[in-house]
């Protein structure tokens, strides 16, 4: 994204390593880490399946509203390669698009999420691009989102559901 939580973390850690598969974001956070003269953050244009880390074993790794965009194949892949970059006891941090219902109530939660939708861009997400996120991105239920990390090497230490059921985020500790 546009590097807020690097540039935050920056202050904190030795190292941070921003990763977007995006041009633009990779090009914003490059220039205000310059005007900020920040040197620990490495801007990598990636995803979470052409990332190559390299280095020590990570502390730690934050992922928000990504994920949804790959299917089910590879976000089990993502999974495990990020599993596979953090040091034992090393924390996942994950908030993106998943469904907290059963299917059978689609129709009811998606619509009411839909009504709730920003009216400007500019205060939100509005309908027509909820729509085309349900219609054309990968999300997942968190029923099955929840198995994915298990098998990825995690314990869900924390998650927690949105009122609108669509966002979910998962505290998840590298066991193995």
């Amino acid at each position: 994204g546009t590097g807020t939580l690097a540039l935050a973390a920056a202050r904190l850690c030795r190292r941070v390593v921003a990763v977007d598969v995006s041009a633009a974001m990779m090009t914003l956070l490059k220039e205000k880490t310059e005007r900020l003269g920040i040197k620990n953050i490495e801007c990598v244009r990636s995803g979470f399946l052409t990332y190559e880390h390299r280095g020590d074993p990570a502390d730690f790794v934050y992922s928000r509203n990504a994920l949804h965009h790959l299917p089910n194949f590879f976000k089990a892949l993502a999974l495990e390669r990020i599993a596979s970059i953090l040091r034992p006891g090393g924390v996942l941090r994950l908030h993106d698009l998943a469904f907290s219902f059963d299917a059978r109530e689609a129709e009811h939660v998606i619509e009411a999420w839909l009504a709730n939708a920003a009216e400007q861009p500019e205060k939100g997400w509005t309908r027509p691009e909820l729509e085309k996120d349900v219609r054309e991105e990968h999300i997942t239920f968190s029923w099955l989102l929840e198995p994915m990390l298990e098998r990825a090497g995690f314990e869900i230490r924390d998650r927690s559901y949105d009122a609108s059921r669509c966002y979910s985020a998962y505290t998840c500790i590298k066991t193995r």
